[in-house]
């Protein structure tokens, strides 16, 4: 992981439904490495943002 950050927008309570999803926002090809950046956000049952942030990642390309 290069980097990563992420931030709660409302509480979360026991009892809530959490609805988790990551979208693949850019690909950056390099010669023989990629980074990715991931967006990440939770929603909860009401359809309420709860938490929103992204990561980084770099990785090796597979050979063949």
């Amino acid at each position: 992981m290069i980097e990563a950050s992420g931030r709660f927008l409302h509480p979360v309570y026991r009892g809530n439904t959490l609805y988790p999803m990551l979208e693949i926002v850019e690909l950056k090809e390099q010669n023989t490495t990629g980074i990715i950046t991931l967006r990440a956000t939770i929603h909860n049952q009401s359809d309420v943002l709860i938490f929103e942030g992204s990561q980084r990642y770099l990785i090796r390309k597979r050979v063949g």
